[in-house]
């Protein structure tokens, strides 16, 4: 009886377990099922990843509201300077910790010279490092994180440089950009303008025969050029086209004084020059004094390829006109200068540090002239070419912006935050250079600059050019010597 209770009870011990088992490996099959079926959950915020807003792109796709740095990578935060330190200004949500402490050096102890940088070799290559005095840094590069390219900058460009409009500030942003990617310019032979003709690759300063068969195109051409498609469609492939235009009034006014009409055609000094010049411009066009003839009657139009010879065909000047409509992927405005800018900015994919700018070849009150209403009629007869030329496309720059969207006038306001902070932190508010000729202001460097970075913005066209085209002879040199070394060595073996 003993032995059959504990037979029984053994064998009820063992039914009881192999029950208990079998229910709870039902119970994990049961959960690792849910867990499949199971959606992933949130990325902590400690995680590296940006949340951003975005906005339709012009032609109709979402772009990412990130800006880009030279080399192409989001930026999805950004810094402004403000008292000599940087600071965050990107109000979009993110969820890295810490980022707006990333703070950079600023102890920069260099003179407060304008020219030094010319004879810098290591910034004639374009080596320096330039990020950490930066407006922006790339938190892809500095925090190696993780983050996808909404578009790509666009670096095949032609600016067509109108007289006296703006387009050598615009200049000074094209060459800063191009420098600091090291992209190949097309520069003049002579000085830095080509010839007051319709552009030809024969104008370009020419590289060596071993160079230039590698590199058969460059990638920008911003210097002045006479606008002539087929020239410079051999030059830059592919190229975006921009040019700029501004209210003829004020257009030729300011060519008059900056080029001192007056003084080489012999005006009287003691009267306003610019009138008596308007009571009989085809005098003073046609004058053997006039140097400056292109520039005198409809120079925008001049500038941007048409033949004076038509100036008053206004059949074929409507006709250019849609031409240039066509050609062009964007004409800015010289009264909206900013906002041309942020058109810029979207069109090319550039960051809001690639456009930004110190103005540059500011007159002095010495070479400007009063101009009454009856003056501003003659000028509409007059240069009745560029009159219908820049209503054109102050219509249509109006209608670009409408369709860049309800974000246009915050990057608008950020930009000009960015803008007046750098101008607070790299200009001099007390001192000016007025010592140039043609009476040009020029700014000169506040004294707490932010070295390198600050005089950056500070060289004007021309110093820019001379230093690319000092870069072109450093390049040349070398690719003539590893020539020579080659030669040498093939000779020697």
């Amino acid at each position: 009886m003993d032995k059959r209770f504990a037979l029984l009870s053994l064998f009820g011990f063992i039914a009881v377990y192999f029950l208990f088992a079998t229910c709870r490996v039902s119970e994990q099959i049961l959960q690792g099922s849910l867990a499949a079926k199971k959606p992933p959950q949130p990325i902590s915020k400690t995680s590296h990843v940006f949340i951003t807003n975005s906005r339709p792109s012009l032609s109709g796709s979402n772009q990412d509201t990130k800006t880009h740095s030279r080399n192409g990578t989001p930026i999805s935060l950004r810094t402004e300077i403000y008292n000599g330190t940087h600071q965050t200004d990107d109000k979009r949500s993110h969820a890295t910790t810490n980022l707006s402490s990333q703070s950079h050096d600023n102890g920069w102890n260099g003179d407060d010279g304008r020219y030094d940088l010319i004879n810098n070799d290591a910034y004639n290559k374009g080596d320096y490092f330039r990020e950490q005095h930066s407006l922006d840094f790339n938190p892809a590069v500095d925090l190696q994180l993780n983050t996808t390219v909404a578009c790509k900058p666009i670096t095949s460009i032609v600016f067509i440089k109108t007289h006296k409009t703006g387009s050598s500030t615009m200049e000074s942003i094209f060459q800063r950009f191009g420098h600091h990617k090291n992209l190949l310019f097309a520069l003049p032979k002579v000085k830095q303008k080509f010839e007051y003709r319709p552009f030809s690759r024969k104008f370009i300063k020419p590289w060596p025969a071993k160079f230039a068969k590698s590199h058969p195109y460059y990638d920008m051409l911003v210097n002045h050029a006479v606008y002539y498609r087929p020239e410079l469609e051999a030059t830059v492939l592919n190229a975006t086209y921009v040019t700029i235009l501004r209210n003829p009034v004020s257009q030729l006014e300011s060519v008059f004084g900056y080029y001192e009409f007056a003084e080489d055609m012999k005006l009287p000094e003691d009267q306003n020059a610019f009138e008596i010049f308007l009571n009989n411009p085809w005098h003073y066009y046609t004058s053997k004094n006039n140097y400056m003839k292109p520039q005198s009657w409809n120079g925008q139009l001049f500038d941007l390829g048409f033949d004076a010879k038509s100036f008053n065909d206004t059949n074929a000047i409507r006709a250019k006109i849609d031409v240039i409509d066509k050609e062009f992927d964007l004409v800015m405005i010289t009264e909206y200068f900013d906002e041309s800018l942020i058109l810029l900015k979207k069109r090319l994919c550039w960051s809001f540090d690639d456009i930004l700018y110190i103005s540059k070849g500011i007159r002095s009150q010495s070479h400007r002239y009063n101009i009454s209403d009856e003056m501003k009629n003659k000028i509409h007869r007059w240069n009745a070419g560029d009159v219908l030329l820049y209503n054109h496309f102050n219509e249509t720059f109006w209608r670009k912006v409408k369709e860049y969207g309800s974000a246009f006038q915050a990057d608008l306001e950020k930009f000009r935050r960015l803008k007046m902070k750098l101008f607070d932190n790299c200009v001099n508010a007390d001192k000016t250079d007025n010592s140039t000729s043609r009476g040009i202001t020029i700014y000169m460097l506040n004294p707490n600059h932010l070295g390198n970075y600050c005089k950056d913005f500070l060289l004007i066209d021309i110093e820019y050019t001379r230093l690319l085209k000092r870069k072109m002879d450093i390049i040349s040199t070398e690719t003539k010597t590893k020539t020579l070394n080659t030669t040498i060595a093939t000779t020697t073996n």
